[in-house]
Protein backbone atom coordinates (compact mmCIF):
# COMPACT_ATOMS: atom_id res chain seq x y z
CA UNK A 1 0.00 0.00 0.00
CA UNK A 2 1.38 3.37 -1.01
CA UNK A 3 0.94 6.31 1.36
CA UNK A 4 2.47 9.74 1.41
CA UNK A 5 4.32 9.48 4.73
CA UNK A 6 5.94 6.23 3.61
CA UNK A 7 6.85 7.86 0.29
CA UNK A 8 8.46 10.81 2.09
CA UNK A 9 10.37 8.51 4.43
CA UNK A 10 11.98 6.53 1.60
CA UNK A 11 12.40 9.62 -0.59
CA UNK A 12 14.37 11.25 2.27
CA UNK A 13 16.55 8.14 2.53
CA UNK A 14 17.48 8.62 -1.14
CA UNK A 15 18.11 12.34 -0.70
CA UNK A 16 20.24 11.82 2.42
CA UNK A 17 22.25 9.15 0.65
CA UNK A 18 23.51 11.73 -1.85
CA UNK A 19 23.64 14.85 0.30
CA UNK A 20 25.25 13.36 3.40
CA UNK A 21 28.14 15.73 4.01
CA UNK A 22 29.79 13.33 6.44
CA UNK A 23 30.06 10.77 3.63
CA UNK A 24 31.14 13.11 0.77
CA UNK A 25 31.63 10.38 -1.87
CA UNK A 26 28.63 11.35 -3.99
CA UNK A 27 29.52 15.03 -3.76
CA UNK A 28 33.15 14.44 -4.73
CA UNK A 29 32.15 12.16 -7.59
CA UNK A 30 29.62 14.64 -8.95
CA UNK A 31 32.18 17.46 -8.78
CA UNK A 32 34.56 15.35 -10.89
CA UNK A 33 31.78 14.40 -13.29
CA UNK A 34 30.29 17.85 -13.81
CA UNK A 35 33.43 20.00 -13.91
CA UNK A 36 34.28 19.07 -17.52
CA UNK A 37 30.84 20.12 -18.81
CA UNK A 38 29.15 23.48 -19.36
CA UNK A 39 25.54 24.65 -19.63
CA UNK A 40 25.56 24.20 -23.40
CA UNK A 41 25.99 20.48 -22.82
CA UNK A 42 22.79 20.18 -20.77
CA UNK A 43 21.65 17.10 -22.70
CA UNK A 44 24.81 15.25 -21.74
CA UNK A 45 24.35 16.31 -18.13
CA UNK A 46 20.77 15.04 -18.23
CA UNK A 47 22.01 11.72 -19.63
CA UNK A 48 24.61 11.64 -16.87
CA UNK A 49 21.89 11.95 -14.22
CA UNK A 50 19.73 9.33 -15.98
CA UNK A 51 22.63 6.88 -16.21
CA UNK A 52 23.41 7.34 -12.51
CA UNK A 53 19.78 6.80 -11.50
CA UNK A 54 19.29 3.73 -13.73
CA UNK A 55 22.52 2.11 -12.59
CA UNK A 56 21.64 2.78 -8.94
CA UNK A 57 18.16 1.30 -9.51
CA UNK A 58 19.51 -1.84 -11.20
CA UNK A 59 21.99 -2.42 -8.37
CA UNK A 60 19.30 -2.14 -5.70
CA UNK A 61 17.00 -4.47 -7.64
CA UNK A 62 19.81 -7.02 -7.94
CA UNK A 63 20.64 -6.75 -4.25
CA UNK A 64 17.01 -7.02 -3.10
CA UNK A 65 15.56 -9.49 -5.62
CA UNK A 66 18.58 -11.10 -7.26
CA UNK A 67 20.19 -12.46 -4.11
CA UNK A 68 23.35 -10.45 -4.73
CA UNK A 69 24.95 -10.08 -1.31
CA UNK A 70 27.26 -7.05 -1.37
CA UNK A 71 30.37 -7.19 0.78
CA UNK A 72 30.40 -3.66 2.20
CA UNK A 73 34.19 -3.29 2.67
CA UNK A 74 34.74 -4.30 -0.98
CA UNK A 75 31.93 -2.01 -2.16
CA UNK A 76 33.35 0.94 -0.20
CA UNK A 77 36.79 0.30 -1.68
CA UNK A 78 35.37 0.12 -5.23
CA UNK A 79 33.49 3.40 -4.72
CA UNK A 80 36.68 5.13 -3.58
CA UNK A 81 38.65 3.56 -6.42
CA UNK A 82 36.08 4.80 -8.95
CA UNK A 83 36.38 8.37 -7.65
CA UNK A 84 40.18 8.18 -7.66
CA UNK A 85 40.21 6.77 -11.20
CA UNK A 86 37.94 9.53 -12.50
CA UNK A 87 40.12 12.20 -10.86
CA UNK A 88 43.20 10.76 -12.59
CA UNK A 89 41.31 10.58 -15.90
CA UNK A 90 40.20 14.22 -15.55
CA UNK A 91 43.79 15.34 -15.01
CA UNK A 92 44.96 13.25 -17.95
CA UNK A 93 42.10 14.55 -20.11
CA UNK A 94 42.85 18.17 -19.27
CA UNK A 95 46.29 17.77 -20.87
CA UNK A 96 44.71 16.23 -23.97
CA UNK A 97 41.87 18.70 -24.65
CA UNK A 98 39.41 16.47 -22.80
CA UNK A 99 39.41 14.02 -25.70
CA UNK A 100 37.21 11.00 -24.86
CA UNK A 101 36.80 12.24 -21.27
CA UNK A 102 32.99 12.26 -21.49
CA UNK A 103 32.93 8.53 -22.35
CA UNK A 104 34.97 7.78 -19.26
CA UNK A 105 32.76 9.98 -17.11
CA UNK A 106 29.69 8.03 -18.19
CA UNK A 107 31.45 4.71 -17.58
CA UNK A 108 32.55 5.87 -14.13
CA UNK A 109 29.04 7.19 -13.42
CA UNK A 110 27.49 3.81 -14.16
CA UNK A 111 30.07 1.99 -12.03
CA UNK A 112 29.90 4.49 -9.17
CA UNK A 113 26.10 4.43 -9.02
CA UNK A 114 26.02 0.63 -9.29
CA UNK A 115 28.44 0.23 -6.38
CA UNK A 116 26.47 2.81 -4.37
CA UNK A 117 23.23 0.98 -5.10
CA UNK A 118 24.71 -2.26 -3.85
CA UNK A 119 26.06 -0.54 -0.77
CA UNK A 120 22.86 1.32 0.09
CA UNK A 121 20.56 -1.67 -0.45
CA UNK A 122 21.26 -2.80 3.11
CA UNK A 123 20.05 0.56 4.45
CA UNK A 124 16.85 0.21 2.44
CA UNK A 125 16.27 -3.33 3.70
CA UNK A 126 16.81 -2.23 7.30
CA UNK A 127 14.13 0.45 6.93
CA UNK A 128 11.50 -1.87 5.44
CA UNK A 129 8.67 -2.94 7.67
CA UNK A 130 8.18 -6.70 7.87
CA UNK A 131 4.87 -6.68 5.98
CA UNK A 132 5.97 -4.16 3.36
CA UNK A 133 6.69 -4.93 -0.28
CA UNK A 134 10.15 -3.90 -1.43
CA UNK A 135 9.19 -2.54 -4.84
CA UNK A 136 7.61 0.81 -3.90
CA UNK A 137 10.28 1.70 -1.32
CA UNK A 138 12.97 0.97 -3.94
CA UNK A 139 11.26 3.32 -6.40
CA UNK A 140 10.89 5.99 -3.71
CA UNK A 141 14.54 5.78 -2.64
CA UNK A 142 15.66 5.93 -6.28
CA UNK A 143 13.42 8.96 -6.90
CA UNK A 144 14.97 10.70 -3.88
CA UNK A 145 18.44 9.82 -5.06
CA UNK A 146 17.67 10.97 -8.60
CA UNK A 147 16.16 14.27 -7.45
CA UNK A 148 19.15 15.07 -5.26
CA UNK A 149 21.65 14.07 -7.99
CA UNK A 150 19.79 16.31 -10.46
CA UNK A 151 19.79 19.27 -8.06
CA UNK A 152 23.43 18.70 -7.19
CA UNK A 153 24.43 18.58 -10.88
CA UNK A 154 22.43 21.75 -11.55
CA UNK A 155 24.06 23.52 -8.60
CA UNK A 156 27.57 22.38 -9.53
CA UNK A 157 27.29 23.38 -13.19
CA UNK A 158 26.04 26.79 -12.07
CA UNK A 159 28.99 27.24 -9.68
CA UNK A 160 31.52 26.09 -12.29
CA UNK A 161 30.01 28.38 -14.92
CA UNK A 162 30.38 31.39 -12.62
CA UNK A 163 33.90 30.37 -11.60
CA UNK A 164 34.93 30.28 -15.25
CA UNK A 165 33.81 33.88 -15.63
CA UNK A 166 36.66 34.87 -13.32
CA UNK A 167 39.76 35.70 -15.33
CA UNK A 168 42.42 32.95 -15.33
CA UNK A 169 39.99 30.28 -14.08
CA UNK A 170 39.75 28.09 -17.13
CA UNK A 171 38.15 24.71 -17.56
CA UNK A 172 41.60 23.13 -17.54
CA UNK A 173 42.77 24.92 -14.37
CA UNK A 174 39.57 24.25 -12.44
CA UNK A 175 39.55 20.58 -13.50
CA UNK A 176 43.15 19.99 -12.48
CA UNK A 177 42.82 21.81 -9.15
CA UNK A 178 39.55 20.12 -8.17
CA UNK A 179 40.85 16.70 -9.24
CA UNK A 180 44.05 17.11 -7.21
CA UNK A 181 42.11 18.23 -4.13
CA UNK A 182 39.77 15.25 -4.46
CA UNK A 183 42.72 12.88 -4.89
CA UNK A 184 44.11 14.34 -1.65
CA UNK A 185 40.82 13.58 0.10
CA UNK A 186 40.27 10.11 -1.41
CA UNK A 187 43.79 8.66 -1.31
CA UNK A 188 43.99 8.43 2.51
CA UNK A 189 40.55 6.76 2.53
CA UNK A 190 41.75 4.20 -0.04
CA UNK A 191 44.89 3.54 1.98
CA UNK A 192 42.73 3.22 5.11
CA UNK A 193 40.55 0.62 3.36
CA UNK A 194 43.59 -1.41 2.36
CA UNK A 195 45.31 -1.37 5.75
Amino acid sequence: MLNFSSFLNYFKIGVRHVLRFSYLNYILFLILSVIVFNFKQWKKLLWLVISIVLSYFIAIILAVYGNVVPQLPIIKFLILLTIFSLAIKNIWGSFHSFKNTEKYIFLHAVLFAFFNGLGSSSVLLLNLESNESEFFPIIEVVLGTGASVFLMVLGLITVFTFLRLIPKVSKINSTIICSLIIIGIILPKIIGQIF
